[in-house]
This record gives C-alpha cells, structure tokens and sequence, in this order.
C-alpha cells in the first residue's frame, strides 16, 4: 500500500500519524503489517532537541485520541476502497483539528498521481 506523507503537520509528527492512518486502513484490508531493521545507514543533521521536543508535544498528547478516532471511523473493505479510506482518516484527523484543511488537495492530487503510476504500469508505459 502506498504510503501517503501529510504536510500539514508537524514535521515530528508526519511519518507517525501516517503510519497511524496506514495501519488503521490495513487492517480494515485484512492485511498485515511487517517491522523489520533498518536498510539504510542515516547520517543524521543536527537537531535542536528542545524545539524537537516542542514539535512533538501535540504527538504526546494526541496520539492515543487520533488511535481512538481512526478506530471509531467505519472504513470500506478491500483495496478498491483504499483513496476513500485515506479521506475518510486524514478528514478525521482535521476534524480534530491536528491537520489543516488543504490537505485534502494534496491528498486528492497525490491519489491522482499513484493512479495514474499505476495504470501506466498496466498499460506497459
């Protein structure tokens, strides 16, 4: 399943609640999820751990309600439902005010691209 990355959040917080979004639609599709070690080395930039630390506060705080309220959204089953589940999660986390509204857009224009990757991999392009 692709893997859409919100942007208008907290960047501490992006790959988190995505994953929230992402396992939340998965099980919804009976399918699993796999953890493994790292692939990669990172070099890591330098971090202002206290300004981390700020950032992710709304995580600290809010991840458990995101957990209860994606929970609570009843989600169509099967890969065919998987861009409308996505709107579905990412309306929800807005509605709790933890993402902005113009996310919807870019979630919209990525959908659009993956379909359009996709159906050009069918079409042998």
């Amino acid at each position: 399943m692709p893997m859409y990355l919100p942007s208008y959040c907290s960047f501490r917080m992006t790959d988190i609640w995505r994953s929230f979004v992402a396992q939340r639609i998965a099980w919804t599709c009976g399918w699993g999820i796999l953890f493994h070690e790292s692939t990669v080395r990172q070099e890591r930039n330098e971090h202002d751990l206290l300004k981390d630390f700020s950032d992710e506060v709304v995580g600290y705080l809010d991840n458990h309600k995101i957990m209860e309220a994606l929970s609570a959204l009843d989600l169509k089953s099967g890969p065919q439902n998987v861009a409308d589940n996505l709107f579905s999660c990412y309306g929800q986390l807005i509605d709790l005010g933890l993402i902005k509204a113009e996310e919807m857009s870019l979630l919209k224009a990525w959908i659009d691209d993956v379909r359009l990757a996709v159906s050009g991999l069918y079409e042998g392009k």
